[in-house]
């Protein structure tokens, strides 16, 4: 009798503990300051941005509903610099100019987050590819003057590809055939410090009515010719070749255009990407793309110290406006997939 008295209030005092304790679960950490960087320096433009943004989380409220105030989005004042060195000595620092994005021509969508303002930071300077005798690397430095706070990030730029085929600097042309089993030679020097390739024709193809010809549009369609492919290594100067299927090219105009007889269809002309990426940068891209399994949750990359997000390196070369070859139209009008889509000269 006496055992079961002496249970009964050693579960009361047990009871009582567990519910007097405080049992509120805390879902956000003590508020601290966290900068989210993302930049990606080309040397082939003349200018180059970075979005510098702030985290933020409220122990009580739900995100969202912070989304669409600015001070939750952007610091007030920042200081952000890109110090440059060439193998490792400084040669000098570049300051970066706060800018309305939406005023440049690179609007910011609409949607759950504030977008009155797509706040950038612009480097209005040249930057340098990487060479052979040259390792350039620009880092980054953010920091708020008013509470000390200092995220840094650095990354080595890529040098420019030499292009050899189907197209170079001074000429060539694509030819694509109906062949079943037809290539089109892809062929380029490798960049120093570059880890993967992208290669896609932008197809320009004007469409009027063919009882108006007054009402035209010019549609643009991208044929990726070849995607992340890898580079043999990060010092660059190897050789890189792919035999590219012609049939793709037939496969994305019938995959993107209608069948409309009341349409008439006509090749204007076509740009050559090269897209090349840093190391840091093809990780962060495979690391972020969709899964296709059931584990959705991904691992987070960052290359920022003190912060989130990426400060990578890419180098674009661009060899735009080339006239497509004059066998082309003859193959298109020919081929089983695009004979049916009303092109003509």
């Amino acid at each position: 009798m006496r055992k079961t008295i002496w249970l009964k209030v050693l579960i009361l005092i047990v009871a009582t503990g567990f519910y007097g304790c405080d049992n509120e679960l805390k879902v956000a950490a003590e508020w601290k300051e966290i900068a989210i960087i993302y930049g990606a320096l080309n040397p082939s433009v003349d200018k180059n941005y970075v979005r510098i943004q702030r985290a933020y989380l409220d122990a009580t409220t739900s995100a969202l509903a912070f989304s669409s105030l600015k001070d939750s989005l952007y610091f007030d004042t920042l200081v952000v610099y890109v110090d440059e060195f060439d193998n490792s000595v400084f040669t000098r620092r570049i300051n970066l100019t706060k800018v309305d994005g939406n005023l440049l021509g690179i609007p910011k969508d609409t949607g759950l987050f504030y977008s009155d303002e797509n706040i950038l930071y612009e480097l209005d300077a040249d930057i340098k590819p990487s060479l052979n005798a040259t390792a350039w690397e620009y880092r980054i430095t953010v920091m708020n003057p008013k509470n000390g706070y200092v995220a840094t990030a650095s990354s080595k730029s890529l040098g420019d590809i030499q292009a050899r085929s189907p197209i170079t600097p001074t000429g060539g042309s694509v030819y694509i055939s109906n062949n079943q089993n037809h290539v089109v030679p892809v062929q380029f020097q490798e960049a120093r410090f570059a880890r993967a390739y992208r290669v896609a024709m932008n197809i320009r193809i004007e469409e009027s009515n063919r009882l108006d010809t007054s009402q035209k549009v010019v549609k643009e369609l991208e044929w990726v010719m070849v995607n992340s492919g890898n580079t043999q290594t990060l010092e660059g100067f190897r050789e890189a070749k792919y035999n590219v299927l012609s049939q793709g090219f037939f496969a994305k105009l019938n995959g993107s255009l209608d069948v409309n007889p009341s349409i008439k269809r006509k090749l204007k002309n076509y740009d050559l990407v090269f897209y090349g990426i840093s190391d840091d940068f093809n990780t962060f891209l495979s690391v972020s793309k969709p899964s296709n399994t059931i584990v959705q949750k991904k691992p987070e990359f960052t290359n920022v110290e003190n912060g989130l997000g990426i400060f990578t390196s890419r180098n674009i070369t661009l060899f735009d406006n080339r006239i497509f070859n004059s066998t082309i139209l003859p193959q298109i009008q020919a081929s089983p997939l695009t004979k049916d889509l009303g092109f003509v000269n």
